[in-house]
Formats: structure tokens, sequence, C-alpha cells
């Protein structure tokens, strides 16, 4: 199997006519033909069906479809990073990460990057998802790592991690838990800790779905400064479980609906990207996400 093999195959997935996804890789019909070909007999068997304008993939080249994408990633991002050792000028990264998001991942992108690209330097911004993406806007960050927004916005140029559960976070003292669930509806007179605005406005959402108007008698910077206030049972809050949860505090399901949120990394459309912001992008993509 070869890389331009590969490569022929998710344009035609993409697309799903030959002769367009030939002028998309800049080659003739017939040389991506055979590729494509030499890639069905490498995997044994046809990865599409072509019917003239109903070119679909079969259950064979759908399976294929995200092991190949994630193949083809890597070996971009191995490429990037390859580019990148032994260069002794700075490559700057100019990185928002929304402070509703805990993620182990991106600690693990990170790391591969700054091993990988010589002259790597990175600085980072905390915000909400709604600030860090006008921030974005603006120029004054290269990417942003933050919930998908409610409203689609025609400049970004999002690809998808993973999606965040949020859910019942107080100490282990909490009446509730020991259960595998509640519901909103059952943490009415609940005293809730303001999180910041990703967890605060998701959190009055559900409230008002259930019929509770959402009071918050606490109020922290982000996720990561609540546990203090949480230890001293001064109320509960909604936010995604933390990768490292202290052993005095628990974390509950709710049932309720929009407790679920997808994660992006995003550019804005059009612009130049830098070295290392190519090389994140590639690295985040090449990896699988589970879900938080």
């Amino acid at each position: 199997m070869e890389m331009h093999q590969v490569r022929y195959f998710l344009a035609v997935a993409r697309v799903l006519n030959f002769t367009r996804a030939a002028e998309e890789c800049n080659v003739t019909q017939p040389s991506l033909t055979r590729a494509v070909q030499k890639l069905e007999d490498e995997l044994g068997g046809l990865l599409f069906r072509r019917e003239r304008a109903l070119t679909h993939l079969t259950d064979l080249g759908r399976q294929m479809l995200p092991l190949l994408e994630r193949t083809y990633e890597a070996a971009q991002a191995a490429k990037a990073l390859a580019k990148g050792i032994g260069k002794s000028q700075v490559a700057p990264l100019h990185l928002g990460i929304a402070s509703a998001i805990d993620s182990e991942g991106l600690h693990a992108v990170l790391s591969e990057v700054a091993t990988g690209l010589s002259g790597f330097h990175l600085s980072t911004t905390e915000g909400s998802s709604a600030e860090l993406l006008e921030l974005a806007l603006k120029g004054d960050l290269d990417l942003i790592v933050i919930e998908v927004p409610a409203d689609a916005h025609d400049r970004l140029d999002p690809w998808p991690l993973f999606e965040q559960h949020y859910r019942l976070v107080s100490r282990g003292d909490h009446p509730l838990f020991g259960r595998d669930d509640a519901s909103m509806r059952e943490l009415a007179e609940e005293a809730w800790i303001d999180c910041g605005p990703d967890s605060s406005a998701r959190l009055r959402a559900v409230g008002e779905a259930a019929g509770i108007e959402i009071a918050f008698r606490h109020k922290v910077a982000g996720p990561g400064q609540a546990a203090r206030l949480l230890l001293s049972g001064l109320g509960s809050a909604l936010m995604p479980t933390p990768a490292a949860l202290d052993e005095r505090l628990c974390a509950l399901a709710l049932v309720d609906e929009g407790l679920v949120a997808p994660v992006i990394l995003a550019g804005i459309a059009g612009r130049q990207r830098s070295t290392a912001a190519d090389a994140f992008i590639r690295a985040a993509r090449a990896r699988s996400w589970p879900d938080q």
C-alpha cells in the first residue's frame, strides 16, 4: 500500500466522482483508477461501486474510510514534524483552549508537536468558547479548541475532536451520590457554582428545559478553580468530569438532554497557517479521540 493510493481513495470517497477526484489530485483519470484498483487488490475487495453519476462506497469502502483517513493524516503529520527536526528557527503557535475543556489527548498532541518541531514556541489563552472564537477572528489566535458554537460561522474551519459529557460534580457526601444517574428536576434546590460561560449557559438551558430556574450562589473563573469551593461543601457544579478528579469529589451523570458538547479544533478559513499550526492540526487529526 502506498500513500498516493490512499490519497486518491480519499479524494474519490469525498467527491464520489473519479474524474473530479483526478482533477483535484492533479493526475489523469486512468492513473487514479489504476491506483485505486491496486489498493482494492491489496485490501481484497471493491472499495467503490462505479455507476456513472452514482458512484458510491461499498461496505468494505465505508469500513476502510476512517482507518485510511487516520493512516494518511498520521503520515502527513510525520512528514510535517520531520521537516521541523533540526531547524533552529522559532515556530510559534498561539493556541486558545476553552476553559471547560480538559483532555489528556490535547496534552499528548502538544507533546508530539514539541518533540518533533524544533523551535516550537507555544502561547495559550483560556476563556469561553465565544471569547476564543472572537480572538481567532481578530487574528490574535492561530487555532482554537472550543465547544461547537450554537450558531454556524462561515469563517470557521473546524475539525471534530471528541464529545465531552457534562456531569454534576460535588463533594462525596452529596445525597444523590451512590446512584447511577439523576435528573435536573431532583436538583431544584441545589446551590450552584458558576464555573464559566460555557458550563453556566449549558446549565441554564438544561434547567429551563426542566422547568427549573438556576440560581448561582458562587462563581469561579473556570472549572480548574472549582475544586476548592466544591471540597468546602459550598455547592455543586455542572462540568465535564476532570481528567484527574479529587478522590473526595464525585461525578454523577444527568439524564437530561443538552449535556453533551461536541469539541472541535478550528482555524479561520482562508487564513495562511504557520508551520506550528499546520503540525498541530495534522497531529490532532491523526489521533483517535475517545469521548470524554
